[in-house]
């Protein structure tokens, strides 16, 4: 992720199904910008972004203003064995966030849920969820897996004024 408190400065990032991470500091005035998927989410890349806010520019956590972008959701999201084992070495809630699959093979994981409860561990209590998946609404975004790989990137851009 990346974090600044300058003004104009514009903070960019693409993504096709990892997740948007945003932070506002409405106190110190500064922002924060991500892209979590799996990996980012069992490193916390989330809560290292906000422990850098707080180190960096003094940010306190509760005054965080946050969002969770659109990214591919549990319905979407079927996951094998490197996935399944890290999310359960970084949650202790693991099996909340692996949900069974309907066919009863590999389970679902609910990424944009891990990012949340990332952002929570680290004492942020504003957590704006899109709740849009971005595989099931390929009219609206790329996604990598709906579309084998063969797509674009949706780009955010977020500037402090």
């Amino acid at each position: 992720g990346i974090i600044t408190n300058e003004p104009g400065c514009a903070l960019t990032m693409n993504y096709a199904d990892c997740t948007p991470i945003f932070l506002y500091d409405p106190v110190q005035h500064a922002i924060g910008l991500g892209h979590a998927g799996w990996q980012g989410a069992v490193r916390d890349l989330p809560g290292a972004m906000v422990a850098a806010m707080q180190q960096e520019f003094g940010s306190n956590p509760a005054d965080l203003v946050t969002a969770v972008g659109p990214c591919i959701g549990p319905c979407c999201y079927e996951v094998g064995e490197p996935v399944i084992s890290a999310v359960h070495g970084a949650f202790a809630e693991a099996t909340s966030l692996l949900l069974p699959n309907g066919s009863g093979s590999r389970p679902h994981f609910d990424l944009p849920e891990a990012n949340r409860r990332n952002l929570l561990r680290a004492g942020v209590v504003n957590v704006e969820m899109s709740g849009l998946c971005t595989a099931c609404r390929t009219d609206l975004f790329f996604s990598h897996r709906a579309e084998n790989g063969r797509t674009g990137r949706f780009g955010t851009i977020f500037v402090l004024q």
